[in-house]
């Protein structure tokens, strides 16, 4: 019970270095130029919230519909939050605004966000300094100088970067008055089944993906891999050989290149959907094989990955899992068939004798019809004479007997049709002759 227990805590370490081996080269494919662009929508939608007027002052946040992560090593540009404050009993304020910033999401121990402040005094975005004792939240006061009557905009820009969170919540406050509002965190999503199964090499295993975008942001030139970590850092590895990829395109399966991974130490993977395109809101299906060619390996489970590479995706645990691979199964016995092609009747025993030789009037031998006796027939040929594959009796026991029987009857009757004929013509021409005989006797009377 321990020994498996520690077997399975093996693998699925395994499968999540696989997983974490993904996500670093999702980082690599972005910073050297490759990979997937991220097009953004020229005016992002938005949502209101307005506070209670509290001490002559009101707040009005207007905050992103949604805040999409960073590609790995590509930064989107971060979405303006601005909150608004109003005089509203005629006296002004001057004073601070402050707004505090709350990552929100399970795990979550220190601020992720990204943050600027607009600089009126400037006309530019400046970065806002997060430091490791801040936490998960941040607070940004600006000092604002609202006239009687009129209202003042405090403007920051926020980006949750590649940190997978549920929202950012949103506080201000100044004077008494507040207001809250929340901006949910999106990221693409890979869901994948099929990655931890029992494979026998040399058979088939199709595993399948679904790449949704939940967000308002088009993604291009998406590729997707397949990985496998089949033996440890020295020991006899699964090379390119041994492995057959296939990728699912336009209904029918193409063969994938399968390399050496340096990203995976002792594995190797393939690009089974270079470019893919996924636009804002959709989602492609995917579909991949592999045959594993050998049975052998240093590491059984063998650590397997499938997912997106230069995405920030959700859950990315469920993109790794492992193969317990079983060698190639022996073929199984036959039984050998006993039923003897001897039994079935030749052409020769099945045919009637010469018609010519029976309008003699004189046959020479009457053949035996007794199916014992019949002629062993060629075995690839049946009574029809159509082919029949050599080796492969062409009938049952069963059937065998019955046609030999049948042919036997209608031979019976064949011969029998002759011999009438012949008896009938040899009394013709005996009363013929007995005819000529009675005929010169009553002319020699006469004489």
């Amino acid at each position: 019970m321990r020994r498996g227990l520690r077997v399975l805590a093996a693998g699925l370490t395994a499968g999540l270095a696989v997983a974490g081996a993904m996500t670093a080269e999702a980082a690599a494919a972005a910073d050297d130029g490759s990979g997937p662009v991220a097009t953004p929508p020229a005016t992002p939608a938005v949502q209101t919230v307005s506070g209670v007027a509290a001490n002559g002052v009101q707040l009005t946040l207007t905050l992103p519909r949604q805040l999409p992560v960073d590609l790995p090593g590509r930064q989107l540009a971060g979405r303006e939050i601005d909150v608004t404050a109003k005089d509203t009993a005629g006296q002004g304020y001057t004073g601070a605004v402050d707004t505090t910033l709350t990552a929100e999401g399970g795990g979550v121990t220190r601020m992720p966000l990204r943050v600027e402040r607009y600089d009126a005094d400037t006309a530019d975005w400046r970065p806002v300094p997060v430091g490791p004792a801040v936490g998960t939240s941040l607070n940004v006061s600006v000092q604002v100088a609202v006239p009687a009557g009129g209202s003042q905009q405090v403007r920051l820009r926020v980006s949750p970067g590649t940190t997978v969170l549920d929202d950012v919540k949103v506080a201000a406050a100044a004077n008494g008055a507040t207001a809250v509002g929340t901006a949910p965190v999106t990221e693409p999503t890979f869901r994948a089944d099929g990655l931890t199964a029992a494979v026998q090499a040399g058979t088939p295993l199709v595993v399948t993906g679904r790449l949704a975008n939940p967000t308002d942001v088009d993604y291009a030139h998406v590729p997707v891999k397949l990985y496998l970590k089949a033996c440890p850092q020295t020991g006899k590895c699964f090379g390119a050989a041994d492995i057959k990829l296939e990728a699912q395109v336009g209904g029918s399966w193409q063969t994938v290149p399968v390399d050496a991974d340096p990203s995976v130490t002792g594995g190797v993977s393939g690009t089974v959907f270079p470019d893919l395109a996924l636009p804002a809101g959709g989602s492609v299906q995917l579909t991949a094989r592999m045959t594993l060619n050998s049975g052998t390996a240093a590491v059984n489970p063998v650590p397997l990955g499938f997912g997106p590479i230069g995405l920030t995706i959700a859950d990315r645990q469920s993109t790794g899992g492992t193969l317990t691979v079983q060698p190639v199964a022996a073929p199984t016995p036959t039984a050998t068939s006993t039923t003897s092609p001897s039994a079935t009747p030749s052409d020769s025993a099945s045919s009637p004798s010469d018609p010519a030789s029976s309008a003699t009037g004189t046959p020479t031998a009457t053949p035996s019809a007794t199916p014992a006796t019949a002629t062993a027939a060629t075995p690839d040929t049946a009574l029809d004479g159509a082919p029949v594959a050599a080796g492969t009796p062409s009938a049952s026991t069963g059937s065998a007997s019955a046609t030999i029987l049948v042919a036997a009857g209608l031979f019976a009757v064949c011969l029998a049709l002759v011999l009438w004929f012949v008896l009938m013509k040899r009394r013709e021409r005996l009363a013929a002759a007995a005819a000529g005989h009675g005929a010169d006797h009553d002319a020699d009377d006469e004489v």
